[in-house]
């Protein structure tokens, strides 16, 4: 375990009262996949995500496939403001886990401490910049395990860009309705161990039109929609695998004004976010 990454993710747990950080995301992963961890990964497994996986798989081995969903900027305060949307996300999902990010609060550096497991002083990217990562990721550690992985997501985003330069097969397009039919025919060739797949309208949107605008909230509709959907396509396509979908947001979003968002804000609006995990057996 790196020290420096575990005691400045355990900074902002501690500040918010979380159990759990951005940051437990890749060790998790890795732990019910049975993956070496990144090197510089100083987050922590999630006890209850593990125990609960052992339970459903039923000692028969560990996960085979792992979907993860990405939407950008739905936090715990949409949690609060949305409740029957969310609401939709936990019923498919059945794990909630409340989660502190890790400052600033912008999306490349959110999703470097996602899929490295590191802190950002020690992954490098400290501020809104889309350099590409040298320190080790969960990509890395499926690539040791000679697993393949796709990341789908719209041209020159933070996880089109941060995550190159490794064993990964890249899809970038250039709308989220087409990462969504993109993901459908990712999974339906059924050729890969996990599948990344990112939105961005709500993030767009929120910071162009304001937080709660029509056009916010019907792309945050979504989203929710979008993980409604790879729930059914996962337990349809990998039906015979022990499968884990996974809802994994970057940061929150706060008002400036009725017409315009933002974050980077060390404030629950913009630091609480869920993280929910789905853990399907597969029918052997």
């Amino acid at each position: 375990m790196n020290e420096t990454s575990f005691a400045e993710l355990k900074k902002y747990k501690d500040q918010y009262g979380t159990d759990y950080s951005i940051g437990d995301l890749t060790p998790t992963i890795c732990e019910i996949n049975n993956w070496e961890f990144p090197a510089q990964c100083g987050g922590t497994s999630i006890p209850v995500v593990v125990d609960h996986a052992q339970r459903v798989f039923e000692g028969e081995g560990k996960n085979e496939k792992t979907f993860i969903y990405c939407p950008d900027a739905v936090g715990e305060i949409h949690r609060q403001h949305y409740p029957e949307l969310l609401a939709r996300v936990e019923k498919t999902a059945g794990i909630r886990l409340l989660s502190s990010g890790v400052m600033p609060s912008v999306t490349p550096v959110c999703f470097g401490t996602i899929f490295t497991g590191a802190s950002p002083e020690v992954h490098g990217i400290q501020k809104y910049a889309k350099p590409v990562l040298e320190v080790e990721t969960l990509f890395d550690s499926a690539a040791k395990a000679e697993k393949k992985v796709a990341i789908i997501s719209v041209n020159n985003c933070s996880i089109d860009m941060i995550f190159r330069k490794r064993k990964v097969d890249y899809y970038s397009l250039r709308t989220d309705a087409r990462c969504r039919e993109m993901a459908e025919r990712v999974l339906r060739d059924d050729d890969y161990d996990m599948i990344i797949c990112y939105s961005t309208d709500y993030d767009h949107l929120s910071h162009k039109t304001g937080c709660d605008s029509e056009e916010s909230v019907t792309a945050l509709k979504n989203c929710v929609q979008y993980f409604e959907d790879f729930a059914r396509l996962t337990d349809e396509i990998w039906a015979e695998y022990n499968h884990t979908l996974v809802w994994a947001p970057d940061h929150g979003n706060h008002p400036i004004s009725e017409t315009s968002g933002t974050h980077g804000t060390n404030t629950a609006e913009d630091m609480l976010v869920n993280h929910f995990y789905r853990i399907t057996p597969g029918k052997k």
